[in-house]
């Protein structure tokens, strides 16, 4: 191991401010590498654990004197001091912080709520012997399970206070009324924590994509895209064979270009707003020629993805039955704004409606599934107009509100 390599091995356990670790990572303050709650974690335990230490001394100093049985109100802050240490060391590793520990620590806390009816008079405990730290088993329930379990935790916690409606009181109404809100705001804090890290982290890998696709951009420009021009400039030099090399190449090249201008990266939802007209630019090349609009026609991801399909259909139709010197041309139109119109016209043999009939029966269903039927489970149409000799062509009109 070199001088260099030493701190890099010594990992997150070494050098000043780094996380302290109990033995093998186990203990309150232990922090795992993808734990996001990590720092949360450690508040709630610090917030549970003043709360657990007020509820001692109050006991102690206050609430001993007037016991009928002091040796319960001992009792009762021992699992204070137990309960919040245990259930604390649990959840320090997030793939134990399941339902059940929740569910463990509301049932505790209803009682020692209800253990103050046993070890206390009347009026000996306003808020009950576990006093303010009622309040840790909602948070904690809210800010690692989730809002609706902490509400219901502390709503179960309110429900004990009032078991004995002559227990009643302004303090124990105020105080449930108090963890009901804790909960329910630690939970919608949480939920708000959560959904700024994940927009960041998105944002982060788009920057990191586009970073790499340019990055990609730079190479392909100068050493694939060079090679092509040359083979597409000198191809026709060397015969029959040459040209055709030209031809792919001049293909090749275009469709490289299309891709190294798409700057759009995509979200993962099937409901995010997509650039139609973008989606269908990268099918331009010798062959196709593409018109969209200049703006930005925007539609669901799964009905782009659905068009895209049909579009890419329809492209090998061209090339399978068009004839090897067809060209085609695809047009994105908009005659209203909730709906686009997407016209891909060739030039090649073309057919009659006889052949379209005969294909579908012979089992080739391209035209009827892959086209017509795409196009119509999205809401929309697909019309198919051709004659021999006189090329093919498709209008497809789709809404952009589909569902």
């Amino acid at each position: 191991m070199t001088h260099e390599e030493a701190p890099e091995a010594a990992g997150d356990d070494a050098g000043p401010g780094r996380t302290r670790r109990w033995r093998g990572g186990r203990g309150l303050w232990a922090r795992e590498r993808n734990d996001v709650l990590a720092r949360v974690y450690r508040v709630a335990v610090v917030a549970r654990s003043l709360l657990g230490a007020h509820a001692i001394l109050v006991n102690f100093w206050l609430v001993w004197p007037r016991a009928e049985h002091p040796w319960l109100v001992a009792l009762a802050n021992a699992v204070i001091v137990g309960w919040t240490v245990a259930v604390s060391s649990w959840l320090a590793g997030p793939s134990r912080r399941s339902l059940y520990i929740h569910v463990a620590d509301a049932a505790v806390t209803v009682g020692l709520v209800l253990l103050t009816l046993v070890a206390l008079p009347h009026g000996g405990a306003p808020l009950s012997l576990a006093g303010y730290w009622i309040s840790g088993a909602p948070m904690y329930a809210a800010i690692f399970q989730s809002t609706r379990a902490g509400v219901l935790s502390a709503v179960a916690v309110g429900i004990a206070l009032f078991m004995v409606p002559s227990q009643a009181s302004m303090e124990r109404a105020g105080m449930t009324f108090v963890v009901i809100l804790v909960a329910w705001c630690s939970g919608l804090l949480i939920e708000q924590f959560r959904a700024t890290i994940t927009e960041q982290e998105q944002e982060r890998i788009r920057v990191a994509a586009l970073a790499e696709r340019e990055r990609l951009s730079r190479i392909v420009h100068d050493g694939a895209l060079q090679v092509l021009a040359l083979v597409e400039r000198e191809g026709p030099l060397l015969g029959p064979v040459g040209v055709r090399l030209a031809a792919l190449a001049r293909e090749s090249e275009s469709q490289l270009r299309v891709h190294l201008q798409d700057r759009d990266i995509h979200e993962p939802r099937p409901d995010a707003a997509v650039d139609l007209a973008a989606a269908l630019d990268k099918y331009s090349s010798a062959r196709v020629t593409v018109s969209t609009m200049a703006g930005e026609v925007l539609a669901s991801r799964y009905v782009v993805e659905e068009i895209e399909s049909t579009v890419q259909e329809i492209l090998k139709n061209v090339d399978r039955h068009a004839g090897p010197d067809a060209r085609c041309w695809l047009l994105l139109d908009q005659e209203v704004d909730d709906e686009a119109i997407v016209f891909i016209r060739d030039n090649g043999v073309g057919m009659d409606a006889a052949q379209a009939r005969r294909a579908a029966e012979q089992g080739r269903f391209g035209i009827r599934d892959s086209i017509i039927g795409r196009i119509a489970a999205i809401g929309g149409s697909a019309i198919l107009k051709s004659a021999p000799g006189a090329g093919t062509e498709w209008e497809l009109r789709i809404p952009l509100d589909a569902e």
